[in-house]
């Protein structure tokens, strides 16, 4: 029988759909499963979307090209001149979600071998671009307990070494809700600067912010050259099906590399370009409620969690993602339970153990991610359940 690579061995399961079996079975023998695991929001998407996919009427859909299509290109152009950000049409190249954008531009900054810096935990998905492209992640940790804040410079800069080409940020953070402070950024600018290294930032959910005003490292002009931002449309519009995002960078050298590698995979998808158009020229119209909505959300979450005993979190500032951590050894055990042994008048509920969030084995074994992707009823009742079902856990752990 012939054997598959080690790196199809390495990727990690995803630990935001493992448990699908399990839901699944769940859902068989009658039982509802409030799904507070995955990023999916559950809000309409925009109309306009909708009604330029409809009122397309060209005979064929080609594919688009390697670089995007002219008039998507320049929708993205306006789009983050909303943000005083003036990049050319040749700075930006859509892609297949913000995921192909994080692998191309590992891809492109580093070889087999080498090292990107991160702060974990961190979205689970960079462990597998890691491995795909052969690059090594290079961890410094977060602690719940310190609201997830960079540690000092020193700290940090122990990490870095020969083999490191890049920093990841991830801001606002999927999956701890955090915002980068100002200190934070200038650490991290410093950082790059001082090493003559990339920074990879990470900006699906800029306009997702609960207080201030949205950023981005693109504004940055004292590392204009470094920054490589990944971005989607996936949150912002909820529209993660459409797959689509872009990878933008003022560094000339860069764009030339990622628009060889988009190349190779062809195009972005052609109709789901042409229907983000009139969303990318006049993002507010929808963005704006959104994130009113998603802070109603974090602080219905936010008070039902303040009624849990023992648990430890910290409040988000972004995205509409938090972590928990609760007073137990392993939360995988936990999730199994609420899914096969406990139910609250037929329902029960579904979030993420965040021990594949880290790049440091063992940690975050006692910790959830909740996506309050619900309406705020729904939230209400899954953390209501949430606390019924822990305390059922741990009278049974102590018998």
């Amino acid at each position: 029988m012939p054997k598959i690579s080690k790196r199809a061995n390495q990727v990690i399961a995803s630990p935001i759909r493992k448990f699908l079996p399990k839901v699944l079975a769940t859902e068989e023998r009658g039982l509802e499963v409030i799904k507070l695991n995955v990023g999916d929001p559950d809000l309409t998407p925009p109309s306009s979307f909708w009604r330029t996919i409809k009122n397309f009427r060209a005979k064929n859909l080609h594919y688009a090209p390697s670089s995007g299509i002219r008039e998507h290109v320049l929708a993205w152009q306006k789009y983050y001149r909303t943000f005083g950000i003036h990049l050319q049409p040749e700075n930006i190249i859509p892609t297949v979600g913000g995921a192909e954008a994080i692998l191309l531009a590992f891809l492109t900054v580093a070889d087999p071998g080498e090292e990107i810096l991160v702060f974990e935990p961190l979205y689970s998905s960079y462990k597998g671009f890691a491995t795909m492209a052969g690059v090594k992640l290079v961890p410094v940790t977060l602690k719940i307990e310190q609201s997830f804040v960079l540690p000092d410079r020193k700290e940090i800069r122990k990490k870095i070494n020969r083999k490191t080409k890049a920093i990841v940020v991830i801001n606002p953070n999927n999956p701890t809700g955090t915002i980068l402070s100002k200190k934070e950024i200038k650490t991290v600018i410093s950082l790059a600067n001082q090493y003559n290294l990339f920074i990879i930032a990470d900006e699906t959910y800029r306009e997702i912010i609960f207080s201030g005003l949205p950023t981005s490292f693109l504004k940055f002009p004292q590392v204009k050259n470094k920054v490589i931002v990944v971005d989607s449309v996936s949150k912002r519009f909820s529209l993660p099906g459409a797959r689509l995002g872009c990878l933008a960078s003022y560094n000339q050298e860069v764009m030339k590399a990622v628009l060889k590698l988009a190349m190779v995979r062809l195009s972005a998808p052609a109709l789901e370009q042409y229907g983000l158009i009139p969303l990318l020229k006049h993002p507010s119209a929808y963005t704006r409620e959104l994130t009113a909505e998603y802070k109603r959300r974090k602080e219905t979450v936010i008070n039902a969690l303040k009624k849990i005993p023992g648990i430890v979190f910290h409040e988000p500032q972004g995205a509409f993602y938090l972590l928990i951590k609760l007073p137990i050894k392993d939360v995988d055990d936990f999730v199994n339970f609420m899914l096969t042994k406990f139910n609250d008048k037929g329902r029960t509920v579904l979030m993420t153990p965040a021990e594949d969030f880290y790049i440091t084995p063992h940690l975050g074994r006692q910790e959830l991610r909740i996506a309050y992707v619900l309406n705020c009823q729904k939230l209400k009742l899954g953390i209501g359940i949430l606390k019924k079902g822990l305390a059922d856990y741990l009278k049974s752990e102590a018998k």
